[in-house]
């Protein structure tokens, strides 16, 4: 079974940045990646959804993407599997 997590921009500072994310752009949660730490923080959960799935992909996700080092967070990414 393949699996999606959509991820869209919001914010972005030199110390963290935010990003909507979920299974489609009617039903998204909202999270914050601290890019000095490298902390997620889950500020609001999907709609509708009783399981982290979401949250822990969109979060490695942007992980990723920070410790590549080249700092450049897309207005737009996912996460597919």
């Amino acid at each position: 079974m393949a699996t999606y997590v959509l991820l869209v921009k919001e914010e972005e500072t030199e110390d963290f940045v935010v990003y909507k994310f979920g299974p489609d752009k009617d039903r998204l949660g909202k999270l914050r990646l601290d890019k000095v730490s490298g902390e997620p923080e889950e500020l609001e959960k999907v709609p509708d959804t009783n399981t982290n799935f979401y949250y822990f992909s969109a979060a490695s996700k942007l992980i990723r993407i920070l410790k590549q080092g080249d700092g450049v967070f897309p207005d737009t990414t996912s996460y597919a599997s």
